[in-house]
C-alpha cells in the first residue's frame, strides 16, 4: 500500500516537503542539498552571507556519507568552507564508525549545541543583540566511535583548532605590567575520550541517524580532554575534565520532572576561549541547554558546576479550567543555575575581553521561567526571569521566549 502511494505524484511531493521541513535538505537522487535555513543569513562581520551545502543520500551509500559546504560574505568578501567523511565499520553491535571533518568558518563561541547555528536565518532576524563577538575557527577533527552495546559508547577524538577574533573581539596578551600586545590568533591540539552511558535506552534508527526515545534511568556523560603542546602548533598545556548527569523522572498524575547537573575543571592554564565559555542565548528562542537570559561570552570559568530542573505538569492545573482543558495547553516551570571560579593566571596568557565576566564569590548565576506548552501542538512559550547579576551591561532581566516543540 505504502509503496503504491509513493508512486503517486501528489504523495511524493508531500513526502518531499515533509523531508525538507524536518531535515532541511532536498533529496536529488544520490545527493541532498541544504540545509535551507542556512542558505542566507547576515551578521555585522560578514554582512549578507550565502551558503550552499551538499551531502550524499542513502541512494549513494548506507555506510559511507560525504558532505561539504561553501559560504561567502559580501562584506568581508571571504569564502568559508568545510568537508566531512563518515563511514560505518560495523552497523551491528558493536556499532563502530569513523568520521573526519575539516572546516574554516565563522562561529559564535559560547553558543548552545542545540541552538540555531550562527548561519541560520532565524538567528539573524531574531536576535536581541548584534553578533559582534564572532570567531573564525579553523577546525580539523577525526573521531572513532564505538558503541559496545545499546546505551554505552565511547568516542576517541583528535582535534586541532585555530581561533581568530572578529568584530569587536580582540586577543590581548600581557607581556609585562606596562606592555600588552594584540595577537592575531591562538592554536590548540587536543585528544579526548568521551563516554556515555544510558541504561536501557531505546532508539528509532535510520541508515545513519538515530533518535533517542529515552530511558527511565539517569544518563551519564564524561569527557576528558588533554592538550598536546608542541604538536601541530599547539601552544598550551592543560587537561579538561567534564561530567554530566541528566534524568527524566515520571511522577504519575503530577507530571514529569527533568533535571540534571554538569561540572568541569581545567587543570593547567589556557586562554579563555579554551576554558568554559558558559552557554548563553541572545535570540528570542528558548534553548534547553543554554542560560536564556545570559549573553554570549558573559561568563567564563576554569572550574564550575551547573544545575537545572524543569517540571512538566501535563495539565495538572489547566485541566480544571474548561477553556484550557479544551485547548490542551500544559504548564511548565524551570530553573537553572551555574557557579564557577577563574584563576587569574589564565589572564597572563590572554586577557579577558570587555564585558566578559567571572563569577563573584559565593554568587551563582540564576534564572527561572514559567511557561505554557502544547500550544497548537507545536509551540511553547516561556516567561523568563533573571535573578542575579542584574547590573551587568546590555542584559535582559525579563523576556518571553518561544520554542518549537512537537507533541504527539
Amino acid at each position: 500500500m505504502i509503496d503504491t502511494l509513493k508512486q503517486v505524484p501528489q504523495f511524493k511531493t508531500y513526502l518531499d516537503v515533509l523531508n525538507i521541513i524536518f531535515t532541511g535538505y532536498k533529496v536529488a537522487g544520490p545527493l541532498e542539498f541544504g540545509p535551507y535555513y542556512s542558505l542566507y543569513s547576515f551578521n555585522p562581520v560578514e554582512g549578507n552571507r550565502f551558503r550552499l551545502g551538499v551531502r550524499t543520500s542513502n541512494d549513494f551509500s548506507t555506510r559511507l556519507a560525504l558532505g561539504g559546504f561553501l559560504a561567502y560574505g559580501l562584506k568581508d568578501q571571504k569564502f568559508k568552507y568545510g568537508a566531512n567523511v563518515f563511514y560505518f565499520l560495523s552497523k551491528d553491535q558493536p556499532r563502530i564508525s569513523v568520521e573526519a571533518r575539516y572546516s574554516i568558518d565563522v562561529e559564535q563561541l559560547g553558543q548552545s549545541r542545540n541552538a540555531f547555528q550562527q548561519d541560520n536565518f532565524l538567528s539573524s532576524f531574531f536576535r536581541r543583540n548584534p553578533a559582534t563577538k564572532l570567531t573564525l575557527v579553523e577546525d580539523w577533527e577525526i573521531d572513532y566511535n564505538h558503541e559496545w552495546f545499546y546505551g554505552f559508547s565511547n568516542k576517541l577524538i583528535g582535534r586541532k583548532r585555530s581561533f581568530t577574533p572578529l568584530g569587536s573581539l580582540e586577543y590581548i596578551q600581557p607581556v609585562s605590567d606596562a606592555i600588552k600586545i594584540k595577537i592575531p590568533n591562538i592554536h590548540t591540539t587536543e585528544v579526548g575520550l568521551y563516554t556515555r552511558f544510558a541504561y536501557k535506552e531505546r532508539y528509532v534508527a535510520g541508515e545513519f541517524d538515530r533518535i533517542s526515545l529515552g530511558t527511565k534511568y539517569p544518563v551519564l556523560e564524561a569527557l576528558v580532554t588533554k592538550s598536546l603542546p608542541g604538536v601541530l602548533n599547539g601552544l598550551y598545556n592543560y587537561t579538561k575534565l567534564e561530567f554530566a548527569i541528566s534524568h527524566k523522572l515520571s511522577l504519575g498524575y503530577l507530571g514529569n520532572l527533568r533535571y540534571g547537573a554538569k561540572s568541569g575543571k581545567v587543570l593547567g592554564f589556557a586562554p579563555y576561549p579554551l576554558l568554559e565559555v558558559h552557554q548563553g542565548n541572545e535570540t528570542f528562542f528558548y534553548l534547553d541547554n543554554a542560560f536564556n537570559t545570559m549573553n554570549f561570552f558573559e561568563f567564563v570559568s576554569d572550574q564550575f558546576v551547573s544545575v537545572y530542573g524543569e517540571h512538566h505538569f501535563e495539565g495538572l492545573f489547566f485541566n480544571s479550567l474548561p477553556l484550557f482543558r479544551k485547548l490542551k495547553w500544559r504548564e511548565v516551570v524551570s530553573a537553572k543555575a551555574v557557579y564557577g571560579s577563574y584563576n587569574p593566571k589564565n589572564s597572563e596568557i590572554l586577557e579577558l575581553s570587555e564585558n566578559i565576566n567571572t563569577f563573584s564569590r559565593n554568587k551563582p548565576f540564576i534564572e527561572a521561567a514559567v511557561g505554557v506548552e502544547n500550544i497548537f501542538k507545536f509551540l511553547r512559550l516561556d516567561a523568563l526571569y533573571r535573578l542575579s547579576y542584574l547590573d551587568n551591561p546590555n542584559i535582559v532581566k525579563f523576556g518571553i521566549r518561544a520554542k518549537l516543540q512537537l507533541t504527539f
